[in-house]
């Protein structure tokens, strides 16, 4: 019976590393606001460590398999403005088929054990990055009274002295009615979300000739 196990635990084993590589590379993306975060990374790693650990066997069906899962996938991906939505679904979608596959070809322990893998990556992980510091990007619209014109410099100020930063070409304006509106990505480093979006709130207020703003979290590609 050990004997028979034996393929199942070492592609476990190989699995467990790719989680915790696949982690690493994932959080540096993550840390600095963009979209495909540690969860992407972690699921396309440890399935890709799964399929190359049996790649031995029925390689070209193997591949065919994922080729079709992969598009399906791909339809789940959506971006809108500066958002994208989806990636981390579309990988899990493509990382199960990995599940089937293992099934398929008598790894029975080793399919059990990367479901619950797959699992913990989608469930804990977000959980505990958000006790990290990260860099968080938000989507800023300010809103300006009648009469005043936003100026780059005085927001690039306020900005600096309050300790946040304004992503390079991120900037536009627009004009609607009887105002203009300030658009931008914030960025700021060494917080937390919650400490992150509690600063921000707290210091527009104090802009100079903003009638309201609006904030909203995104991520970059």
């Amino acid at each position: 019976m050990t004997f028979l196990l034996e393929p199942d635990l070492s592609v476990v084993l190989r699995v467990l590393l790719a989680l915790l590589l696949g982690w690493l590379l994932g959080y540096e993306r993550f840390s600095h606001g963009r979209a495909g975060g540690t969860q992407v990374y972690c699921l396309v790693c440890m399935a890709s460590c799964a399929l190359t650990a049996i790649s031995g066997q029925m390689v070209t069906l193997v591949g065919s398999i994922l080729t079709g899962i992969g598009f399906l996938g791909a339809g789940i991906i959506v971006r809108s403005g500066t958002n994208v939505r989806g990636l981390t679904t579309a990988a899990s979608i493509w990382s199960s088929a990995s599940i089937g596959i293992l099934v398929g070809l008598n790894y029975y322990l080793a399919a059990i054990c990367v479901t619950g893998l797959f699992i913990a990556c989608m469930v804990y992980v977000p959980r505990i990055e958000r006790r990290f510091p990260v860099q968080i990007t938000l989507e800023v619209s300010l809103r300006y009274s009648k009469g005043h014109r936003p100026q780059e410099a005085v927001v690039h100020a306020f900005l600096q002295e309050h300790g946040l930063a304004m992503l390079a070409d991120s900037l536009s304006v627009s004009y609607k009615g009887s105002g203009y509106q300030f658009h931008f990505l914030l960025i700021a480093a060494s917080l937390t979300r919650a400490q992150f979006i509690s600063r921000v709130m707290n210091e527009f207020p104090k802009l100079p000739y903003v009638e309201s703003f609006s904030i909203e979290q995104t991520t970059r590609a």
